[in-house]
Order: C-alpha cells, then structure tokens, then sequence
C-alpha cells in the first residue's frame, strides 16, 4: 500500500512546526510542506503530472501566503482536471467571512483556526473516510 501524504501548506516555521507534531499525534500520513502558494501551486501540478495526487490524503492550506494567496492556490487546484477533487481544509487565523464564503464556495471540507488541535484535525481526516 503506498503512503497517503498530507500537504501542509504553510508559510510561518512556527505554525508549520505546530501543525506538524498535531499531525503526528493524529497519523502517521507523510507530510509534504510547501512555504509558499508558488511553491505549493508548482509541487501539486508535479504531483499531477507524476500521479502522486492520488496518495494526497488532504490538502491543508494557510490563505495567507507569500507569493500567490491560499485563495489563488485553491482556484488552482479545483481548475485542474486531475487535483479538483483533493480535499482541502483551510488552516488560518483570519474570521473575514468573505473568506470563509470563497472557500466554501470552492468546495473546502473544512475551515480550521489556528492554533489547530489534534481533535480538530481528527475530526477532519474522519470527513475523508465517511462516504
């Protein structure tokens, strides 16, 4: 069986570290981090091309990033034919309900404060499992 992936999407080393050890309490899914929405847009349309989109267990994508913003990079990913259907979980500190409106309206499972929590996200990677 191959490794399921998570790909953390996330700017901030601190943040990122925090979500790291809440994942490895969680699962034991290989993490994947991009620290921008370039380097995220470029590292997903590889995995696309290589066909490792299909081990993405889920996508968690800060909305403020360097570069290209979290909302462009989930354009990105529902725009392709082959990542559209990768489910993602915004992680942010931002209660602009604009934002959470354009997410939603982008078919995001989940919109998760930070700091996030290992009960939080459990009950994210449960949502991957239901039918």
């Amino acid at each position: 069986m191959r490794d399921r992936l998570i790909v953390l999407v996330e700017d901030n080393a601190d943040d990122a570290y925090l979500a790291m050890r809440v994942i490895g309490k969680v699962c034991a899914d290989r993490v994947i981090v991009a620290r921008d929405g370039e380097e995220a847009s470029q590292l997903l349309q590889n995995m696309a091309l290589d066909g490792m989109h299909r081990q993405v267990r889920l996508v968690l994508l800060d909305l403020k990033l360097p570069k290209l913003s979290g909302i462009e990079v989930l354009q990105a990913i529902r725009s392709s034919e082959l990542l559209c259907g990768l489910p993602v979980a915004v992680l942010t500190s931002s209660d602009n309900d604009l934002d959470q409106e354009r997410c939603r309206a982008l078919g995001v499972i989940d919109y998760i404060y930070k700091p996030m929590t290992a009960d939080r996200l459990q009950r994210v990677l449960v949502q991957d499992k239901e039918p």
